[in-house]
């Protein structure tokens, strides 16, 4: 029996970038993010995030000009400083990441000693509760710490060179993380999603392993214990994880696909994930763009929906999101395929 819809597109992303510049195309000018949805008869994907961060005793300054935002935290320990440039689909680029060197570790020990989850009360009436509006979580600590403190390539060295460093840091994250979702889990929601944006160029089985693993268990055990359940976000190469992750008791994972952006179709991600998983995606987002001619994706949507009509545990869906640049026409036409009407 299919527990999820046949086709879920995460549009989170696409409608924000052009609600925000007031570029959504006419057939949805002025609509929400549930309205889209509802005129392309699909279900809604909202993760709602219930808690927020204060860092008290650190001074946050977030400057932002026409082209460049500069974030400083200033401690008693140091300063840190990251920098993001202006790309030219609008959206904003990291290009400074705030732990550069030795030097730098001790102020990055001092955000994470001061960091303090708020929670939010849940929304009135379950209005963001539902399988399809799930409790967004903060990323895994470990993946946390290289997505905003060191990055994926200065990062990787400092992680080689200083590995008890970093470790504190992550378990000092990992506690505070712990409880926040102890008091998050007797909520309504019945899902929660966990944004890490994985990728095995990056965080290879045996790292996921050691550094991944027993977050992702816990959490996950968690929410089973009170019967929820655990989505994870990935991105690009990921066909090597998903036993790891199974493993570890995760429910879905959002953002599988083949090639030219992934290595897990939909055929191969149900060989390495075993039977239990839900997959979600299937169809690469480069298949959306003017880049690829109709032919190309009317092949690869029909074969993704073919498999998930044969699997009630595959989703198709656009990995990992649908990007700003969707041709209108495209999103329609999945929207259609998905309804049996080609």
């Amino acid at each position: 029996m299919r527990e999820w819809p046949l086709f879920l597109p995460d549009l989170t992303m696409w409608h924000s970038w052009h609600a925000g510049r007031g570029t959504l195309p006419d057939r949805w000018k002025g609509l929400d993010l549930p309205g889209v949805c509802r005129s392309l008869g699909t279900a809604a994907w909202m993760p709602s995030r219930r808690w927020r961060v204060e860092l008290p005793g650190v001074d946050v300054k977030d400057e932002r000009g026409d082209s460049e935002r500069v974030l400083t935290w200033r401690t008693s320990a140091g300063t840190l400083t990251s920098r993001w440039t202006l790309g030219p689909d609008g959206d904003w680029w990291q290009a400074e990441y705030p732990v550069k060197s030795r030097s730098h570790f001790d102020a990055a020990l001092a955000v994470a000693q001061s960091r303090r989850y708020v929670v939010d009360p849940p929304p009135a009436k379950g209005s963001a509760a539902g399988l399809f509006s799930p409790l967004e979580l903060p990323q895994r600590p470990w993946s946390e710490v290289f997505h905003s403190f060191l990055g994926w390539s200065e990062g990787l060295m400092l992680f080689l060179e200083e590995p008890e460093l970093i470790q504190k840091i992550v378990e000092i994250l990992e506690e505070k993380l712990a409880r926040l979702e102890e008091s998050l889990a007797g909520g309504p929601e019945r899902t929660a999603f966990s944004p890490d944006n994985l990728d095995a160029q990056f965080i290879p089985p045996a790292a996921f392993a050691e550094h991944l693993a027993e977050s992702y268990g816990r959490v996950a055990s968690l929410l089973h214990a009170r019967g929820k359940k655990l989505v994870v976000h990935v991105g690009g190469p990921v066909l090597r994880l998903l036993p790891g992750l199974a493993a570890c008791g995760v429910d879905c994972v959002e953002g599988t696909c083949g090639p030219p952006q992934g290595d897990s179709p939909f055929a191969s991600a149900r060989t390495a994930a075993g039977p239990a998983m839900t997959l979600w995606g299937g169809l690469a987002q480069d298949f959306l763009l003017a880049g690829r001619n109709e032919a190309d994706f009317n092949a690869a949507a029909e074969e993704a929906f073919a498999h998930a009509r044969s699997d009630p545990l595959c989703v198709v869906g656009v990995a990992d999101k649908v990007p700003v640049e969707t041709l209108p026409d495209r999103l329609a036409a999945l929207a259609r395929m998905s309804a049996g009407q080609g």
